[in-house]
Parts: C-alpha cells; sequence; structure tokens
C-alpha cells in the first residue's frame, strides 16, 4: 500500500496524559519535553522530519468534572489544558514553533483517554491551538491530525511504518468510532445524542480510579497494575478493593457487550468469545489479608479455591503454595497468620515481583502478541504505545520489528532488592500510602520519568534504522537523547 507520507526521519511519542489538576498530574516533564521539540525543529534543517504522537495526547478523563464521552466540555478542557495550565502552555507554544519550521511535520493520532479530539469541533480546536494564525501558511499542510482509528502509514527512506495507539486489542479499551462519528453529526445537526456506552477502562476510571487515585497517586503510576497496584492497594486501604471489585464486574459487563459490537467477527484476539469474567481470586485474598480478620480470610480462601477450580486450576496448587495468581506462595498467609505487620504481609505477598519482566523491553508482551498477530507481516515498523512500557522487538510475524514508545508519565517500579529488604519495603509503604504526588517525587529514585521516543531514521541505499531512545538531563539545565541499549534495529538497504 503505498503510504500517506515519506520522511527522512520520524520521532514517536505517546501516552503524554496531559491534563489534571496540579499534584495528580501523571505528566511531569515540561522542560524535557520543549527541550525535545526545541531540539527536532532545529536539527538537518533540510531533512523532512516528523513527529508523531501516538495515542493519549491529551486526558479529558483526568480533568475535574470527567464524564465517559464529553462533547460539549472537551473544547473548555482542552484550552485549559493548551493556554491556562503552566504545566502544558510551554508545550503547545513549543509545538506551534516545531511546526512553523520549514520541513517539520506533526502528526496527531487519537488514544483512548483522548477521543473527545475525534469531534469535528474539538479536532478544529486542537488544530488552532497547535498553529495559531501567526505561524500559519504552510504549516497547515504540515499539521496531521488522524481521528479515525486508522491509524499512521508513512514511509521513512524505502521502509514502511504503521503507527497505532494499541488500544485496537484491548478488550477493557476499544473506541467505538461509529458512536462518535454519530454524536458528531447529531451535535452538528442540532439533533438529542444517544447516550455514550463507556468501554470497560473508561467506566474503571471515571467511577472508581479517580476517587482512589486523589487519596493513592501511587495508582496511575505503579506497574504492573495487576501484580502490584491491586495487592498495595488492598493492603493501604482494603475498603477500596471492595468498590474495585465490584466497578470491574459492572465495567467488564459492559465493557464486553461493547468488544462485541464493534470488535472484528472473529474477535481482535482470536475466536474467543467475550463472557463475564469473575472475581479475581488475588483481589479476594488481598482484602482478606488487609482486613486481618479470620473467619473473612476462611470463607475467602474457600471462596478461593471453588473459583480456581471452575476455571481449571488444581485446588491442591494452592493449597500447596506454588501459586495464588499475582500474590503468590502462601508465604504471605503465613505471616498474616503470626500477627506480622502489614506491610510485611505484603512485602511477602509481592515476591511475583522480584520475578517480573514489565520493564524488560526485550519482553513480548500481550500487546506485542496481539498485534503482531494482527498488523502485516510485511511492515518493516509497527509502533504501538497505551502499555506506557517501551518495548524493542524483532517481530515473529514476518521480518519487521516493533516498538512501543511507551509513555511520558511517571512510573513507579518496586525493585526487588527493596521488596527484600523488610526495612527498605516498610519504609516505602509508608510513602506510598501516606504520600501525595509531591512525597512521591521527593523520596529517592522512586518515581522514574521515562521520556520514551522512538527513533526511524533514513540510511543511504534506501533502508532505514530504528531505536528507542529516553530524554534524560544532559548538561547542566538540559537534555540530551540517550540511546536504549541493544534497541537498534534495521531493515531494507
Amino acid at each position: 500500500m503505498t503510504p500517506v507520507h515519506r520522511f527522512d526521519q520520524l520521532y514517536v511519542v505517546s501516552d503524554l496524559h496531559f491534563g489534571g489538576e496540579a499534584g495528580f498530574q501523571i505528566f511531569g516533564s515540561r522542560d524535557a519535553m520543549v527541550w525535545l521539540l526545541d531540539e527536532l525543529r532545529r536539527r538537518d534543517p533540510a531533512q523532512q522530519i516528523a513527529l508523531v504522537i501516538n495515542g493519549d495526547f491529551v486526558d479529558f478523563l483526568a480533568e475535574s468534572d470527567p464524564r465517559y464521552f464529553d462533547p460539549y466540555g472537551a473544547v473548555g478542557k482542552l484550552e485549559r489544558i493548551a493556554l491556562v495550565d503552566p504545566a502544558f502552555a510551554p508545550i503547545f507554544a513549543a509545538f506551534s514553533r516545531f511546526v512553523g519550521a520549514p520541513n517539520r511535520h506533526l502528526i496527531v493520532n487519537l488514544g483512548n483517554h483522548d477521543l473527545e479530539l475525534a469531534l469535528p469541533w474539538v479536532r478544529r480546536r486542537l488544530f488552532d491551538l497547535l498553529v495559531p494564525i501567526p505561524v500559519a501558511g504552510d504549516a497547515l499542510r504540515r499539521l496531521h491530525l488522524v481521528m479515525d482509528g486508522t491509524g499512521v502509514a508513512c514511509a521513512v527512506g524505502a521502509c514502511s511504518v504503521r503507527c497505532v495507539h494499541g488500544n485496537e486489542v484491548d478488550r477493557w479499551n476499544p473506541a467505538d468510532f461509529e458512536k462518535i462519528r454519530e454524536i458528531g453529526r447529531d451535535v452538528q445537526l442540532g439533533r438529542p445524542i444517544d447516550a455514550w456506552v463507556p468501554n470497560a477502562g473508561t467506566q474503571m476510571v471515571i467511577n472508581v480510579m479517580n476517587r482512589i487515585k486523589r487519596r493513592y497517586p501511587f495508582v496511575d503510576l505503579l506497574k504492573p497494575e495487576k501484580e502490584a497496584v491491586v495487592p498495595v492497594l488492598a493492603a493501604c486501604d482494603p475498603d477500596q478493593i471492595a468498590s474495585l471489585d465490584r466497578a470491574v464486574k459492572l465495567a467488564s459487563v459492559a465493557g464486553s457487550r461493547l468488544w462485541a459490537g464493534i470488535a472484528k467477527p472473529r474477535g481482535m484476539l482470536g475466536e474467543e468469545t467475550p463472557g463475564e469474567p469473575s472475581p479475581s481470586t488475588a483481589n479476594l485474598l488481598a482484602s482478606a489479608f488487609a482486613h486481618r480478620d479470620t473467619a473473612r480470610t476462611t470463607d475467602t480462601m474457600m471462596r478461593a479455591v471453588e473459583e480456581a477450580a471452575r476455571h481449571g486450576t488444581d485446588p491442591l496448587v494452592m493449597v500447596e503454595g506454588r501459586s495464588v495468581e499475582q500474590l503468590g506462595k502462601f508465604g504471605a498467609l503465613g505471616k498474616w497468620l503470626t500477627g506480622e505487620s502489614t506491610e510485611e504481609v505484603l512485602r511477602e505477598a509481592l515476591e511475583k515481583l522480584d520475578r517480573d519482566r514489565s520493564f524488560d523491553v526485550r519482553d513480548y508482551d500481550d500487546t506485542a502478541k496481539a498485534l503482531d498477530d494482527e498488523i502485516s507481516p510485511a511492515i518493516d515498523f509497527l509502533i504501538a504505545g497505551h502499555t506506557h512500557l517501551d518495548r524493542a522487538l524483532q517481530r515473529r510475524n514476518g521480518g519487521g520489528v516493533y516498538y512501543n514508545s511507551g509513555t511520558w508519565a511517571r512510573l513507579i517500579r518496586i525493585p526487588g532488592d527493596v521488596r527484600r529488604d523488610s526495612a527498605k519495603f516498610a519504609a516505602l509503604y509508608q510513602v506510598l500510602k501516606d504520600g501525595n504526588m509531591e512525597t512521591l517525587d521527593a523520596e529517592n529514585d522512586l518515581v522514574s520519568r521515562p521520556n520514551t521516543v522512538v527513533a526511524i531514521r533514513a540510511e543511504p541505499g534506501g533502508g532505514a534504522k530504528g531505536e528507542l531512545l529516553h530524554v534524560v538531563p544532559g548538561a547542566p539545565g538540559g537534555y540530551m537523547l540517550q540511546t536504549v541499549p541493544e534497541t537498534s534495529f534495521k531493515r531494507g538497504g
């Protein structure tokens, strides 16, 4: 297929998540982003250079008065982010400088936290904010907004590149583009609009996570979610787990119905039929541990064993302590029964994190597998985001390369040496339990800002080279692009 764009150099970032009130913003790299935009604006002025924002540019779900889908309030929220908030306004000014420079192209691809950008009037306002009148003219040809779910198709040198956000293969976060089109049509015709049916992920954010994040900001930053966030949240505030569990069940039912309506007939991930998931064994156990109620724990254990048996897990495996989903071995239960502190129970429960590969750029995770299955093996460079975890892998489906552009949001990882050390983990637990974003940032080596960039550059002979980069502190007061080791791949040529 003929690519829509051709460039000499392509840079991809994603999951910026611009939005939210001060103190609750998961983006925290304003100066680094301004530096990157100005650096790309100045380099190789004769070459055609493009920057792709590969989804979740802004985060309407993080704004005050969040809605499942907000066709009437989205412009006001976008203007607050771009023009008023000091964390983001300088970045929008840098975007304008970038796209105003000759031979510089800016492409915005839609994610799942910024769906309102697909509405015609919101899209038009974004266009004006990125290309204001003083830099209009030729710059208008170099700003491209891809808001229909088709992704970004382009070529670098003689190599093909496809950028997709990644929620396309996430059953919790599909986007119903036909419904967005209908809402846009009906609003502009002055007709009443049908109620928006949110996906499961949106319901979780609005109904549960936003409230939890106000008290425990770490839930937006800690990775991996299943193995780390649920047990830590259960220990900090077990009542939140009950709310989370109820929301999971309600949201997943609605999400499955939405998925069934908009996914491919055979299912995006294969032949399976979406169903109504059962409660998580780990959630039940984590809640019981944190409440420290013997009767409740006994009942919960029985229900957990029954639940495992219904899903094909041998109950003896649980009794023998070899597997209890993400809670690990029953060492945590033993510590609870002997009266250990909550943080010590949690420390034992998180044992599985010592073997976690979420932060391994070479891990072939579920998103990589699903996109590899779905997207043509003829593509040289396939680039996604959505997971907040950067990746650089040879594709198994064909000879191409898969990159994930990670995130520019804050991330928290619990290192193995901290988890294994009782004193260090107890101190970390207090920070997570009592900390706001400011105290999380102040804790040494706790919060990271990956500031990931995927770079694809044309090479002599028609080929192209891809690599994973991080924007890191450089000279005093400045920044630099640092290549992540073993992430460089060449295609063609």
